[in-house]
């Protein structure tokens, strides 16, 4: 390769080929494989004879495979010789790499001297050119004469095309068009602005002649096609347009970008003009994917920077949303290790919504897509992700391999091909975890799941979701409160530490339980505990249910808290029941522990409570200091107190609560003494 000047200036070398002794080589500063000599030396002669060559001299362009070079020749007639015919040739070699960087050919026509006289020996140095950034664009006067050469061209791929020189004009318009082509295809290029033979070989068809118009050179151009405007396409004017204005076209520079793999020549610019036509931003989803489907036509392998701009801009612009291109889309970044350069997170999130099918394969480690699933997967919309388990059940385990979060949806557990079940069982989550997932569950009426995430979990999570609701809500769900209910001994735990205090879920547990189902081994009464944390609330029905829950343990065995659950219960339940609005279930509990009271006032349960109150703290002589507390209200109190009274065993242990009273020093305290002393001596 020639070695660059600067960033903007690059090498060329040259040659003189011109008559002594016969045509040969007269001077250059290359040394010319054979094979490539040969060729130069007969392309640097004289493109016919019997043709009068044009004043200005004329171009040919073909490249030098052995020599990884382009040749840009001009050449001259020499009638100064002695010999008819002769010619003079500037051949100017460029490197294939350097050739790519030219925009314009303009300084490289400007470099071409004809030899004059002894003037032989300035072709033995190396020149240098300028890369011009800026494309030459051709004047509107060419335009139709362009249309022509590059209908024929790309329109007819595979043959060799011809047409009338008119004028040194020509030279600049075929250098142009030269210039347009992407690099792979301008050193491939072979053309001769005049030609009076054929200046193809069996092996490198040259692809466009200029033929004299004064002669019938055309007859000398085996199967040579005649240049005409035949095609109109829209490509065509694509192309027209990019000669005018290369500096407002982006065609140039992106047939440059994708061209550097195709191999088809000629026959692949009508697919590139499409494609660039297609990804412009206003065209839409069908013109793109018919522009992908001829593309393909070209062969498998082609084009591998074009499908990657296909690529590209489906999966980063919007308004492409179209199964078939994703599909190629994904095609085309599955076959390169880094994705053609396109943020692996928008690959996934494209194969989440048109391929999630390919979420259920075993995706390798180095399959570019599992990189793309691991990018897209954090940052994905979890109930995009739900919705993507339920189309294709089998990427589960991908998803949650990579988002655990999702099982924290309501939506997730509701897909009936979920194995919510063996899923639960399997799970390794924290508390708080587990109470999300709980949430979720609760929330997708999973009632089968309860009994699975109690025995994963233990009862904490679902005493933390049921927690969240409200008495209609807990209701119903009243599946998980009976699973929880069956943990007796987890109740009372979670009761005594405080986990366990949700007023509304303690409603639902009264109607669920046994009084005496949760366990007191030692302690104050974990059902204690919970209400006292509590305060009460508006709800009238269940408030009274739980007093009636509280009483009916107190009237137990189980309790060690009896005094304390008279305490929070009596007056609330004396209060329901003197207003007659205790209901059914609270009375279904309260009943079976009321004693019988008189034939004659067995209809009087207000006073059955009473009994039933005194009789306990009485008989099991629970501690005198809670009986003198055991309700607020003054008259009810004295009502405890009469019936106390009304034996020597209630006397003896008034007398205790008296003392306890008056132990403690408060005015109230001292009140309740007085109302003893005026019952018992």
């Amino acid at each position: 390769m020639a070695d660059a000047l600067s960033t903007d200036r690059i090498k060329l070398d040259q040659t003189l080929h011109g008559y002594s002794e016969g045509h040969r080589l007269i001077n250059g500063s290359f040394k010319v494989p054979q094979p490539d000599a040969r060729i130069m030396l007969v392309l640097s002669d004289a493109s016919g004879s019997g043709n009068r060559i044009p004043l200005e001299g004329y171009l040919t362009g073909y490249p030098l495979a052995d020599s990884g070079k382009y040749v840009l020749a001009r050449t001259w007639a020499a009638p100064e010789m002695n010999r008819p015919g002769c010619v003079w040739t500037h051949s100017l070699l460029i490197d294939f790499a350097d050739l790519a960087r030219l925009r314009s050919a303009g300084d490289l026509l400007d470099l071409f001297r004809r030899p004059t006289g002894a003037g032989l020996s300035g072709f033995a140095s190396q020149l240098a050119v300028e890369v011009t950034k800026s494309p030459t664009a051709v004047p509107s006067p060419y335009l139709e004469r362009a249309r022509q050469w590059v209908s024929a061209l790309y329109g007819k791929p595979k043959v060799k095309i011809v047409s009338e020189r008119q004028g040194p004009e020509d030279d600049g318009l075929l250098v142009s068009i030269w210039m347009q082509q992407w690099p792979r295809l301008r050193r491939a290029f072979r053309f001769c602005s005049f030609s009076a033979d054929d200046r193809s070989t069996s092996a490198d068809t040259f692809d466009l002649q200029l033929i004299d118009t004064g002669r019938s050179s055309r007859l000398r151009i085996p199967e040579g096609v005649v240049a005409s405007s035949d095609e109109q396409g829209e490509w065509v004017a694509t192309l027209l347009d990019d000669l005018e204005r290369p500096a407002r076209s982006g065609l140039r520079q992106f047939l440059r970008d994708v061209g550097s793999d195709v191999t088809n020549g000629r026959a692949a610019m009508i697919s590139l003009v499409h494609l660039h036509i297609a990804l412009e931003p206003n065209a839409g989803p069908l013109r793109l994917a018919d522009a992908v489907s001829e593309f393909e036509r070209l062969g498998p392998g082609q084009g591998r920077m074009a499908r990657a701009a296909v690529a590209r801009a489906v999966l980063t612009r919007s308004g492409l949303e179209d199964r078939q291109l994703v599909n190629f889309a994904l095609q085309q970044v599955r076959a390169e290790r880094d994705l053609f350069g396109v943020d692996p997170a928008i690959v996934g999130r494209a194969l989440f919504r048109w391929k999630a099918d390919l979420l259920a394969e075993d995706l390798a480690d180095d399959d570019p897509l599992h990189h793309a699933v691991e990018a897209a997967l954090p940052e994905a919309d979890a109930d995009d992700l739900v919705k993507l388990i339920e189309a294709v059940p089998e990427a589960a385990p991908v998803v949650l391999r990579f988002r655990r979060d999702v099982i924290e949806w309501a939506s997730f557990w509701r897909i009936a091909s979920i194995d919510a079940i063996g899923l639960i069982r399997s799970l390794d989550v924290d508390h708080n975890q587990a109470t999300r997932i709980v949430i979720a569950l609760v929330e997708a009426g999973r009632d089968d799941c309860s009994m699975a995430v109690v025995d994963r979990f233990g009862i904490g999570p679902v005493v933390a979701a049921l927690s969240r609701l409200d008495v209609a809500g807990i209701r119903s769900r009243i599946g998980w409160v009976r699973v929880i209910a069956q943990r007796t001994d987890d109740l009372a735990e979670g009761m005594a530490d405080g986990g366990l205090w949700y007023r509304p879920l303690l409603f639902l547990l009264a109607e669920t339980l046994d009084p005496d189902a949760v366990p007191n081994s030692i302690g104050i009464d974990p059902w204690v505990k919970a209400v006292e944390r509590t305060r009460t609330t508006d709800d009238v029905a269940g408030e009274d249910l739980l007093a009636a829950f509280l009483f009916n343990r107190a009237r137990g065995w189980r309790s060690r808290s009896a005094g304390r659950l008279f305490f929070l219960s009596t007056q609330r339940l004396h209060e329901a029941m003197a207003s007659e609005r205790l209901p059914g279930a609270a009375w279904r509990i309260v009943k079976p522990r009321l004693p019988y009271g008189s034939i004659w006032r067995d209809w009087d349960q207000c006073e059955k409570l009473r009994r039933a109150v005194v009789e306990n703290f009485v008989d099991r002589d629970l501690p005198p200091a809670e009986f003198g507390t055991v309700v607020d209200d003054g008259t009810l109190w004295k009502e405890l107190v009469d019936l106390a009274a009304d034996s020597s065993r209630g006397r003896r242990y008034l007398d205790r609560v008296r003392s306890a009273l008056r132990s403690d020093g408060g005015a109230w305290w001292a009140e309740r003494a007085k109302l003893i002393d005026r019952k018992v001596k």
